[in-house]
């Protein structure tokens, strides 16, 4: 389910009608989220703003919110001093299309202040900005690094997301706007595909109602509609952008909750309208009455529970350890710089006088280097301290960025290790996922030989299915059981696929390299979105690949990767028609 810029446009609205409103308490939710209880017309209300990059959204709810840990997130402490007791004064929604979310503050002491929030499914992050648009801390850190497109840390100016390269999805007063549209719908394939990919702000839940609406087939190729239509279609849908007559509702099968959108929709279910987007995005969210039934009569309850903790406790360990060392970690350049005001220190320390406190260095052409200096030390002695200093930042320089991408496999392992819980299904299965975090490491020393259960190889097979060419698929269900799959039982020509950009299965069809039809890779794909944290998604991308192509990430975990040379499908990620 995807909460996209509709989804939020229409949530932004609901927010309006709080304004002015003063923030009388900010929590932590959970591990992602942050919680804002408003007072505006006479009462209470409650704003759940969650980075989470399974969960992503932006709500208000009627539900008291209450502290989820008992950490306290630098971006945490910063929102209670700069925004509790502050009003909230105006919420923007720059770019229609884009999930990004501006919430401007003013408090009588601090000034003013922006909670930017961006709910972009794994790039979600919360950013708190200064009145010259400047981090002052945010929920993600993303330093500098080979394939970084925004530097997002403190103290470094705010930059939005890029903007897509994509048509805008109304009419912008192009004389080419049309032909444009028209050039979309030459394109080979799936209506709903080609829209996704060519109309800014679309996703694949917007995309399919846009098929059906501009076809009655949410199937129906691109080339099976007019321009006029399509545009006729994206009118209706996204008019309320500017109207504000939103139509909010949840999708219902067998009366459960599988589906939310701004507007009545047709792809899934029955719709039923809510009162509003943060209820409609309440409901699917909290779970209806009969999943919460099927996890009460869960036999393993308290041993998944028991696991899960500890995996909470391991991944809040490592994001501490990745805050220290944000703050320990030296500005670009920092080291160098030292360095060379310790060398101009040590030339010129003949011309530093007595009790002198800055020492300025003339570089020419109108440039001057400004060296505070320390009256009670001599300057030989501050140079040679400073040179230490500059020999401190280097070394940390380079050694922080390494321990850091450590940090950051362990927390993909981590929640590889959280999705393999969801998906045991028998006591050995937890057991093996407990394990696995003590080998890890992830266990205090105390902990490690508490309800230690050892797993035997009958209890680590991979499952096996047969696609409809005869070749066996292989999925491991498991960290463990993902590294045999690909590292042992995968050969060279055999065809490999994961779900892209989250936990879950290695699968691959042992084909040998021979041709595989659209229904063999298919099935594959949607047993790799279904053993995913993606599962019961009406749209996941699933890479796929040679088994030559798949190697080990150098230092990782079991199962951890490295691919090229990659294809993309996309697949709902539900069990296949021919396993059930």
């Amino acid at each position: 389910m995807h909460f996209d810029a509709l989804t939020l446009a229409c949530v932004t609205d609901e927010i309006k009608r709080l304004l002015p409103g003063r923030v009388q308490q900010v929590l932590l939710a959970d591990e992602y989220s942050i919680g804002l209880e408003i007072y505006a017309a006479h009462q209470r209300h409650y704003l759940l703003l969650s980075a989470d990059p399974q969960a992503g959204r932006i709500q208000l709810t009627d539900q008291k919110l209450r502290r989820g840990t008992d950490t306290s997130s630098p971006l945490l402490l910063l929102l209670r001093k700069y925004v509790r007791d502050s009003v909230l004064i105006d919420t923007v929604q720059p770019d229609p299309t884009e999930r990004v979310l501006q919430l401007h503050f003013s408090h009588a002491e601090h000034g003013p202040t922006t909670l930017v929030a961006e709910i972009m499914g794994q790039r979600s992050n919360l950013l708190f900005l200064n009145p010259a648009q400047k981090i002052l801390d945010c929920q993600h850190r993303i330093g500098q690094g080979a394939q970084v497109q925004r530097v997002l840390w403190p103290g470094r100016p705010y930059t939005p997301p890029l903007p897509q390269n994509k048509l805008a999805p109304l009419d912008d007063g192009s004389p080419d706007y049309y032909d444009r549209l028209g050039a979309l719908l030459q394109a080979e394939g799936k209506l709903w595909k080609v829209l996704t990919v060519g109309i800014a702000g679309t996703s694949p839940t917007l995309a399919r109602e846009l098929a059906w609406r501009a076809t009655g087939d949410i199937d129906a190729t691109a080339q099976a509609v007019n321009v006029v239509g399509l545009a006729q279609a994206l009118q209706a849908l996204w008019a309320p952008v500017q109207t504000g007559e939103w139509q909010p509702g949840v999708w219902l099968e067998e009366q459960t909750v599988v589906g939310f959108s701004a507007y009545p929709a047709h792809v899934r279910g029955e719709f039923v309208p809510t009162a509003s987007m943060s209820a409609a995005l309440e409901q699917f969210y909290t779970r209806p009455p009969q999943e919460r039934a099927v996890i009460a009569n869960d036999g393993y309850a308290s041993l998944r529970a028991t696991v899960a903790a500890e995996l909470r406790r391991a991944t809040v360990r490592i994001q501490r350890q990745l805050e220290a060392l944000a703050s320990d970690e030296p500005l670009p350049g920092a080291a160098e710089q030292i360095r060379t005001q310790a060398e101009w220190l040590l030339a010129l320390n003949s011309q530093v006088q007595p009790d002198q406190t800055v020492l300025n260095v003339d570089l020419g052409e109108d440039e001057t280097l400004q060296i505070q200096l320390d009256p009670a030390k001599t300057p030989v002695e501050q140079a040679q301290q400073m040179f230490k200093t500059a020999a401190k930042w280097g070394r940390a320089a380079q050694a922080i960025p390494v321990r850091r991408a450590k940090l950051h496999q362990d927390l993909e392992f981590l929640a590889q290790l959280g999705n393999d819980l969801r998906l045991a299904e028998n006591q050995p299965e937890i057991a093996a996922v407990r394990e696995e975090i003590e080998q890890a490491g992830f266990l205090p020393q105390s902990q490690k030989k508490v309800a230690k259960t050892r797993v035997g190889p009958a209890a680590s097979q991979p499952l096996r299915y047969i696609s409809p060419q005869g070749f066996a698929i292989l999925v491991g269900r498991n960290a463990r059981q993902n590294d045999r799959v690909t590292f042992t039982l995968t050969k060279a020509e055999d065809l490999w696929l994961h779900v892209r950009g989250a936990p879950g299965a290695h699968v691959v069809v042992r084909s040998g390299g021979q041709p595989l039809t659209d229904e063999t890779l298919k099935m594959a794909a949607q047993l790799a979105g279904y053993y995913s944290s993606q599962r019961g998604e009406r749209a996941v991308e699933v890479a796929f690949t040679r088994g030559r192509f798949v190697t080990r990430v150098p230092g990782g975990r079991p199962g951890q990767v490295y691919i090229r040379h990659e294809a993309v499908v996309t697949v709902a990620a539900e069990l296949p028609e021919q396993t059930k």
